[in-house]
């Protein structure tokens, strides 16, 4: 896609000469910058109201290196994320095998990201003259819809709870980095918060797993990405359960002296599938994704863990903590480890679900597999 070949730069240049609006998928995150008044955020199961929004009413919709998948469609419920057809899909990529493949295409074309996007920024050019975007109605429906999306956000992104939750700690977080700092995810709410939540300027400094949701992949990935850019701050997001899976690789960093910071947010379990269980089966029915001992919260001493493999280490659970902790992390110049006791109490334990995913609903719930079984069957898929 548009961040493998070096693309972001011609996706500006069309977006900004047309004064069209720009949305990514999970993989696709920071190839365009998220502060720019065409950003328009993202689509899907796991993306957000302006995104969903904006792309299913698309007259014209480009896609450039998109295989739209599950995620990306909210399991390609027609009219939640995507509405193809009547929308027209112009789809490129290098891949002819993903040229309508999930959805019908108006135009298909066939290349690499970079040399496409900068053709048709050529093509463009020379037809029609650049728009003044700015004040129109088109420009103006985008900012409303960013302008409702943060609303709804803000009981979680402005909270004051404590222990803090996850959107608040971003919000935190975004604020204490640097402009062209790296930010690594995997799984769970961290991955799925950072991606509705957390602004990104620069190209390539959103590492994830993406639609894999690979747990695991946090720390070493950062340690990678701190190798790769050792000048820029590198910062792995991970829950409890996902940092468990290699936190063993905080030998290494200590090891070959690799300054990369890990903010392990500690819920105490497998929050994100229980936070599914609750709203799929309801709250009863709630099995194996707690950490418990004797029936009260149990979770290892992170702190101690970090400290015992040589990182500096604290804890923190408050909003105001985050950006301190943060700036000792970076001052100590060493691999650094923050344990941030995150909020458990649910719906403010995880973000906001905005599009639509197929998880079957059992039968016992009758009204609700009923409703189920009607919206699985506006699924539309080639």
């Amino acid at each position: 896609g548009v961040l493998a070949a070096e693309a972001s730069g011609p996706l500006r240049d069309l977006a900004e000469h047309l004064g069209a609006v720009v949305i990514t998928t999970f993989a696709g995150k920071s190839a365009f910058p998220e502060d720019h008044p065409l950003y328009g955020w993202h689509a899907g199961s796991k993306g957000t109201t302006c995104g969903n929004y904006l792309a299913r009413s698309a007259d014209v919709l480009l896609a450039v290196g998109c295989r739209f998948a599950d995620e990306t469609t909210s399991s390609f419920r027609h009219g939640v994320s995507f509405a193809i057809p009547p929308t027209k899909l112009v789809q490129a990529d290098i891949d002819p095998g993903e040229i309508c493949k999930n959805y019908p295409t108006a135009v298909g074309l066939v290349g690499d990201a970079r040399s496409v996007l900068q053709q048709l920024v050529a093509e463009v050019r020379e037809r029609t003259p650049k728009r003044e975007y700015g004040g129109t109605p088109y420009f103006d429906d985008i900012q409303r819809s960013k302008e409702e999306w943060l609303r709804e956000l803000s009981p979680f992104r402005d909270s004051d709870r404590v222990p803090v939750t996850i959107s608040r700690f971003i919000k935190e977080l975004r604020a204490a980095l640097e402009r062209d700092a790296i930010v690594v995810t995997s799984s769970g709410h961290p991955q799925a918060q950072v991606l509705q939540e957390f602004a990104f300027y620069e190209p390539r400094s959103n590492v994830t797993s993406a639609g894999f949701s690979t747990m695991g992949f946090t720390l070493p990935a950062a340690i990678g990405a701190k190798l790769a850019a050792p000048g820029r701050q590198v910062v792995g997001v991970v829950g409890d359960g996902d940092f468990m899976m290699t936190m063993q690789e905080l030998a290494t960093a200590v090891q070959y002296n690799v300054p990369v910071v890990i903010a392990v947010l500690n819920n105490f379990g497998w929050q994100s599938i229980r936070d599914l269980q609750i709203s799929a089966f309801g709250p009863e029915r709630v099995l194996a994704t707690e950490f418990l001992r004797e029936g009260e919260p149990y979770s290892p001493d992170f702190c101690d863990i970090g400290r015992a493999f040589g990182c500096h280490a604290e804890r923190i659970q408050s909003a105001e903590e985050v950006g301190p902790a943060l700036a000792r992390a970076f001052q100590s110049g060493r691999p650094s480890l923050i344990e941030v006791l995150v909020n458990r109490e649910h719906p403010y334990s995880g973000g906001l679900v905005t599009g639509w995913w197929d998880v079957p609903v059992p039968a016992y719930l009758k009204e609700r597999r009923a409703t189920y079984e009607r919206e699985r069957g506006e699924e539309r898929l080639l």
